[in-house]
């Protein structure tokens, strides 16, 4: 039974990573074209800037924007490796097994 429940807590955790790293992939990907500033920061309005300077401004003038709106990605591997666990402690109580006893015909 306990081998099932880690296999499940590391498939579950695994899985639950996936969310983590595309939004890593994409916050380090860069855009190196020019993008016209309209946010709300009045001073650079019209000004032309790279993509990732504007999405630093918009993050530090609009605090709506932090806080839990990426925290969900954090707590997905962990919340899926929980999931994965109580999974297998489930179905180790109703006799799930990942190995078999095999008996030999005479």
């Amino acid at each position: 039974m306990r081998n099932l429940v880690i296999l499940l807590l590391l498939f579950g955790f695994v899985i639950g990573l996936a969310p983590l790293g595309w939004y890593q992939i994409g916050e380090m990907t860069t855009n190196t074209s020019g993008v016209v500033y309209s946010g709300g920061y009045e001073p650079l309005n019209g000004v032309t800037t790279s993509d990732e300077f504007v999405d630093a401004m918009n993050k530090s003038f609009d605090r709506r924007t932090q806080g839990l709106s990426t925290l969900w990605l954090y707590l997905v591997p962990i919340a899926s490796a929980t999931l994965g666990a109580l999974t297998g402690l489930v179905l180790g109580r109703f006799g799930f097994m990942l190995n078999r006893n095999r008996t030999r015909g005479c």
